[in-house]
């Protein structure tokens, strides 16, 4: 079992970039003061990535869990 875990776990991690966003916040913030239109870029490239790893992640955590046996493992208990 814990072979299966190392093999997975970096699926099931990838839909957590909250914490992008919140470095982003502060970046912006930042930034804002000196250069307001960097500032303005890196905000939307970060929120874009966000979004699209949000949609990808989310396939890709599934996944994951299926190739791991923890998504049917309630039936088989």
């Amino acid at each position: 079992m814990l072979e299966t875990v190392q093999k997975y776990l970096g699926l099931a991690l990838l839909p957590h970039s909250g914490v992008s966003l919140v470095f982003t916040g502060i970046i912006c913030s930042v930034l804002s003061a000196a250069r307001p239109e960097l500032a303005v870029i890196v905000q939307g490239t970060i929120a874009a990535a966000a979004v699209i790893n949000e949609i990808i992640a989310v396939i890709a955590a599934k996944k994951g869990f299926e190739l791991s046996g923890e998504i049917n493992a309630e039936k088989d208990r």
